[in-house]
């Protein structure tokens, strides 16, 4: 395990646990502030991306020019849920119960990995995923999935977080599908909307 890429914050051991999955160029830190805003009592956990460095850093190499490697986001994926379970042994942490929270190049590893089987848990919260081919889909019918899309974004549109959706659905998971009227970034009535829907459904 590379330890630079992971860290951790406490919580209560009563509360689920948070898997944060960043953005291209993510920081942890960045990553901890955010998860405390969605999950106040959870215990935290981050994992960069072992490709590129810095504001490149991914878990998988997207680029304007060229498609993604399959093997790579295979790798990358089983690595991390291996990661996942490791980390949450050793503190005791009820890793059956994750929520996964990811945002971009991170929410697109977290669905693959949760329609995968390669990330445990029963939630995941997931900002303008990407969508990746999978090898295979595992039946998941206790997962609930809250995916969000903006309507101006030039990097996911609507309609590949839609096709995201579709595929979680075939693990017959319950999706939730929430539309912003604004690009790539965030917008706080977004983030609102994912910490009302965590409330209700952690």
């Amino acid at each position: 395990m590379t330890d630079e890429l992971i860290e951790t914050a406490p919580g209560a051991n009563t509360a689920p646990p948070v898997l944060l999955l960043q953005g291209t160029g993510g920081t942890n830190e960045e990553m901890l502030t955010f998860g405390r805003r969605l999950a106040p009592q959870s215990p935290l956990l981050t994992i960069g991306g072992r490709l590129g460095e810095g504001a490149q850093r991914q878990y998988f190499q997207q680029t304007a020019a060229g498609p993604v490697d399959p093997q790579q986001i295979a790798t990358e994926s089983a690595w991390l849920g291996a990661s996942v379970r490791q980390i949450c042994q050793n503190h005791r942490w009820d890793v059956d119960h994750l929520i996964t929270v990811g945002y971009s190049n991170g929410a697109a590893m977290g669905s693959y990995g949760l329609r995968t089987g390669d990330l445990p848990g029963t939630t995941a919260v997931l900002f303008h995923p990407l969508w990746l081919a999978t090898p295979q889909i595992i039946e998941r019918p206790k997962l609930n999935i809250w995916l969000s899309a903006g309507q101006r974004d030039p990097l996911v549109t609507v309609a590949t977080v839609q096709k995201v959706a579709a595929d979680c659905r075939r693990t017959k998971a319950a999706v939730t599908l929430y539309q912003t009227g604004g690009s790539h970034m965030l917008t706080p009535q977004e983030v609102s909307a994912a910490k009302d829907w965590l409330d209700e459904n952690d």
